[in-house]
């Protein structure tokens, strides 16, 4: 068995219930794999006995390229951790220098004053949490911090003003930024200081700390440190959960957004039924008797939420739709739909339904045509209600949330240039261009242009799927980009060359298709190619700021709530 990737383990993770270590690992040619990982489970016992730590929690999780294996260990000695669990799998001797080996990290890394610090804070029902920054007792507006090498005493601790904040997680394939953002801005609505960590950044209020993807443990910790903040809202990536575990246990609420294939092969995931139950380990951090949101429409959360009633029966499981409950996957009441064009919301479980919106009234919506923008907002909505947000802070965040890019940067944005519109989103993967093929064929327009493209870490299959979906929407023009940061193995022209031999293959004529590499000349391309009129579907991944500066250069306008009432015309083409 050889380890390709060991991670400190800081949280609740999938495979273990606290701190520790994980390990991506694969078998020999002809290895008996279920006799090593049960070799590994011993050496692991083996090793924390030596080494004088508790009983170690040992778990694996087979898939087809190997396993993940992980192993419990003291919170205050990880580094340490990794290493006894990557000699524990490497079938490494257990001897004087392995021990040695473990026992130098464990000197630098051992701190029996944090473990004090911890058992003191549970005792008193607060919540607490620690990285190299220091250890933090409460939340947000209740928590203070301390440096590791400057720890209270018991009577320092015991005298610390702390306590909780309302905090919520937020997963999916698709959604998770927009329906963050839409709930940060509903708490702010309802007189919060509401603070978000998303794949945008850190924000709070209306100040962003750090920009750039920020949606793992480490973001979530600096977010409920901050001393301002009396809500958060945490952007919860997949990774993260598998790479380093759940930052903190006690969320009101957590919600997945929805399942689709992408990000398969890694950590373990397999195929969709793998991702949902990674996606649905937000709610092992959800505190007893809290909500859990999930997509009525999504098959695999319909079959996932069984084995998490299992596992948590004290959860209570809210499910929305906006197809209503035509379109459910579940027997149980829903708490958010879409009835007659309108969002209809029960405010407790039970309650009777309520108006809350009309989904043309929501600017992100796009008139309703962006059906995935409606989906993200029943998503808010529910959380919201089920966190203690009144009604009117939902709607007024719902209608006041603009498809712009500094309230929902390359998400939807939606522009008016030379009489075409241009829509400017990161669609990546096949459920993000099954979104914005629904919307694009339903948004009248006589021509139709998409500026393509696609990571190099995904498989053919997946990459096949994207393009076959956007053949769907028979566009009159495709340009198709590389994305040189995003090659990640394959070769330059490589994704190019295996869309348009996909795109081909699913009908599109070749005279319509055109390589343009470079991503801001591509844009430029695609105004000079728009008449009034046209719609211009412009997928940019990698240089937003410079394709966003192109489209202000040719007179862009942005589209806003003024303009919700679209007609749909003869171009409106149902796929």
């Amino acid at each position: 068995m050889r380890v390709v990737e060991s991670r400190r383990i800081t949280g609740r993770h999938p495979l273990i219930p606290r701190p520790g270590a994980a390990a991506e690992v694969t078998f020999g040619p002809g290895e008996d794999a279920e006799a090593a990982l049960a070799r590994f489970a011993e050496r692991a016992r083996i090793l924390s006995r030596h080494l004088g730590w508790s009983e170690p929690v040992t778990a694996a999780s087979r898939h087809a390229g190997g396993a993940v294996v992980a192993m419990t260990a003291p919170r205050d000695r990880l580094l340490a951790a990794c290493e006894a669990l990557e000699r524990a799998a490497a079938g490494d001797a257990l001897d004087d220098a392995a021990l040695a080996s473990v026992r130098a990290l464990e000197s630098g890394e051992a701190n029996p004053r944090l473990l004090e610090c911890h058992a003191e804070a549970e005792a008193r029902g607060i919540p607490a949490f620690d990285d190299e920054d220091g250890f933090t007792l409460g939340l947000g507006v209740h928590s203070r911090t301390w440096p590791l090498s400057t720890l209270p005493s018991a009577t320092e601790l015991e005298a610390a003003p702390a306590g909780r904040i309302p905090f919520v997680l937020v997963t999916g394939t698709n959604g998770k930024t927009t329906t963050t953002r839409l709930l940060a801005r509903a708490a702010e609505e309802a007189g919060h200081r509401s603070g978000h960590t998303s794949s945008d950044g850190i924000r709070v209020g209306g100040e962003w700390l750090e920009r750039g993807d920020w949606t793992g443990p480490g973001a979530a910790r600096a977010l409920l440190r901050d001393p301002r903040v009396t809500y958060a809202v945490l952007e919860t990536a997949r990774g993260g959960m598998l790479r380093r575990g759940l930052v903190l246990d006690g969320a009101d609420a957590a919600a997945v957004t929805n399942v689709s294939d992408d990000h398969f092969g890694e950590w373990g995931i397999d195929d969709r039924a793998g991702m949902a139950r990674a996606k649905l380990h937000v709610a092992a951090g959800v505190r007893e008797g809290g909500w859990l949101v999930l997509n009525a429409e999504d098959p695999s959360l319909a079959a996932g939420a069984a084995a998490v009633r299992a596992r948590r029966p004290d959860l209570r499981i809210a499910w929305f739709s906006a197809g209503g409950p035509e379109t459910s996957r579940v027997q149980e009441p829903l708490g958010a739909w879409v009835e007659g064009g309108e969002l209809r919301l029960r405010e407790a479980e039970g309650a009777p339904a309520i108006p809350l919106v009309p989904a043309a009234a929501i600017p992100i919506a796009l008139s309703g045509f962006a059906r995935h923008n409606v989906e993200n907002a029943l998503t808010a909505a529910l959380l919201a209600s089920r966190t203690g947000i009144a009604v009117p802070a939902i709607a007024a965040a719902l209608r006041g949330f603009r498809p712009s890019p500094e309230e929902s940067r390359g998400r939807s944005n939606l522009f008016e240039v030379g009489g075409a519109a241009a829509l400017v989103d990161f669609a990546h993967n096949s459920a993000g261009m099954e979104h914005m093929v629904d919307l694009a064929s339903r948004w009248p327009a006589s021509r139709r242009l998409v500026l393509l493209s696609h990571a190099g870490d995904r498989t053919d299959a997946l990459i096949e799927a994207y393009a076959r979906r956007a053949a769907r929407l028979s566009p009159d023009r495709v340009i198709l980009k590389e994305l040189p940061d995003h090659l990640r193995g394959r070769l330059p022209g490589e994704i190019p060359a295996l869309l348009r031999r996909h795109l081909v293959d699913a009908g599109l004529p070749e005279s319509r298709i055109e390589d343009v590499p470079d991503e801001v000349d591509a844009v430029r391309r695609a105004l000079a190619w728009s008449r009034p009129g046209d719609l211009l579907l412009l997928l940019v991944h990698e240089r937003l700021d410079e394709a966003l500066e192109v489209l202000r250069q040719a007179g862009a306008r942005e589209w806003g709530p003024e303009e919700a009432d679209v007609p749909e015309g003869e171009g409106n083409v149902k796929v």
